[in-house]
């Protein structure tokens, strides 16, 4: 209803923007990669920090994005993964490939009833 692509990597061409303006993304001239966001994270009870921990990470703590090979995870400080990305972000790949680096922190997160975990994410 109104999107179109496969929620795929394939979906997003490789190259590097050559655009003067600096302007990045598809045609709505908006910058993709430069823009903050906030989402809640896929599969928070199947990543490591859960499975080490048996909690999630706590408010306030600081997270990075990167990609494992499958997957673009949000992980914490010490490199164990939290959770995944949402499909719907998945030009974050393509950002990361030329360059761009994400940090935030948790904003939300609770383990009942189902582990749950928010994130508030800048491009740096």
């Amino acid at each position: 209803m109104g999107s179109t692509g496969s929620g795929s990597f394939s979906d997003y061409s490789q190259q590097k923007p050559t655009n003067p303006k600096g302007d990045n993304g598809g045609s709505s001239g908006n910058d993709q990669c430069g823009i903050a966001f906030t989402c809640s994270l896929e599969e928070v009870a199947r990543c490591s920090y859960f499975s080490v921990h048996k909690n999630v990470p706590p408010v306030g703590a600081d997270i990075w994005v990167s990609f494992n090979g499958v997957r673009l995870t949000v992980e914490s400080k010490s490199g164990e993964e939290i959770g995944y990305l949402p499909t719907k972000f998945n030009h974050i790949k393509i950002c990361l490939d030329n360059g761009f680096k994400y940090a935030g922190s948790i904003s939300a997160s609770t383990k009942t009833p189902t582990p749950s975990v928010t994130v508030d994410i800048v491009p740096l």
